[in-house]
């Protein structure tokens, strides 16, 4: 099955909301444990069968990007393709850039998420449903213990609101919290059409999406910027106006011209991960510490490797007091120091009579002895 669809992953963006650890580098390689960020839905995708994927990067980046994955074991064949660096440019019109690339449905996936769902039956629904579109809806993962590194602010878990058929998953309104701060309206003829269905908040898109590849071919068309802001409920509106009219896309229709003229009915759903499946997006500084903090304990379920991994091979451990602990390639931790529930980067030197716990260092970063 996997054979059926492309794959393409979302690597341009420039992580806005966390500069304060970026200062211009790619958001892609922020280090999660020994890792990048990128590595982590790549490695979920070879694990469900992928061989070949499409990575979209920032035209500048993509050296930089394309050498830190070669130095890491994945075995899949990445395609770069690159967008320009000039402005932020939108999940859709990266992904209009390389329409032509697309020659079958395609899976989507961000560079920043983090989870161990099976991607297999989120692929299974698309096919057994016929569907349009199906997007994979995770329950928030709790928050660590403590304070977030950095300047103290206060962080807003931004909400969604899906409005979902309770029997069929059918996705029938889509739209962020922040929109209908009075409240929202439904329209009558959703109402009519679905007698029962729930309107969720509270549940994190993980911003991975099975989509038709006739879904692709309209962004050629249509000057949509982001894919969850602009595509989707697009998609799901143009749903409702074909049920709103009892369409059936016959082509000597003129009400259908208007509203629908792909070759079959447009279905949207949801795919919902169990609670106990975790997922966690890293775009914030909260939640890039967040990530960092609970890597250890849940990285045999998200990558299907051993946590001894996580300590890299080339690195030169000589410390007998670490616990939960990450190592960066070419780091060197000298005897007599004592780490707890950290990341150390890639080359980095911590030396004697060191204390460190719940922390994050990045790359090259040196910690002298105490005196």
């Amino acid at each position: 099955m996997i054979s059926e669809f492309q794959a393409v992953v979302f690597a341009a963006g420039k992580g806005s909301r966390f500069p304060e650890i970026l200062e211009n580098r790619p958001k892609c390689l922020l280090p999660i444990g020994p890792y990048p960020l990128i590595w982590y839905p790549l490695r979920m995708l070879q694990c469900h069968g992928f061989v070949d994927v499409i990575v979209i990067v920032l035209e500048n980046e993509k050296m930089e990007i394309q050498s830190k994955l070669e130095r890491t074991s994945l075995k899949l064949r990445i395609e770069f393709c690159t967008v320009l660096d000039e402005c932020d440019v939108g999940t859709a019109e990266a992904l209009r850039q390389i329409a032509d690339r697309i020659k079958t449905d395609v899976l989507l996936v961000s560079c920043d998420i983090i989870t161990d769902f099976n991607l297999c039956n989120l692929l299974k629904q698309f096919r057994q449903q016929d569907a349009s579109v199906v997007s994979l809806l995770m329950h928030c993962t709790p928050a660590c213990n403590g304070p977030v590194p950095g300047v103290r602010m206060k962080y807003k878990f931004e909400k969604d609101l899906f409005a979902v058929c309770s029997q069929s998953n059918r996705l029938v309104f889509m739209g962020s919290e922040s929109d209908f701060e009075n409240g929202f309206k439904l329209l009558g003829h959703l109402l009519r059409q679905h007698e029962k269905f729930d309107v969720l908040s509270g549940l994190m898109d993980a911003h991975i999406y099975v989509v038709k590849k006739w879904i692709v071919d309209i962004l050629k068309t249509h000057s949509i910027i982001s894919i969850k802001g602009e595509l989707l409920p697009f998609i799901v509106k143009k749903q409702m106006c074909e049920q709103k009219f009892n369409l059936t896309h016959d082509a000597n229709s003129n009400q259908n011209q208007n509203c629908a003229t792909e070759p079959a009915i447009t279905k949207c759903f949801i795919s919902l991960a169990p609670e106990t499946s975790f997922g966690l997006r890293i775009n914030t500084l909260q939640s890039f510490y967040q990530a960092n903090q609970q890597i250890y304990n849940v990285f045999e379920t998200v990558t299907n490797m051993p946590v001894s991994c996580l300590i890299t091979k080339t690195c030169d451990v000589r410390s007998t007091q670490m616990a939960q602990t990450t190592v960066g390639e070419q780091s060197v931790i000298q005897e007599k120091t004592s780490i707890n529930k950290s990341t150390i980067g890639a080359s980095c030197k911590i030396n004697s009579k060191v204390r460190l716990s719940d922390s994050i260092l990045m790359d090259n970063v040196v910690i002298e002895k105490k005196y």
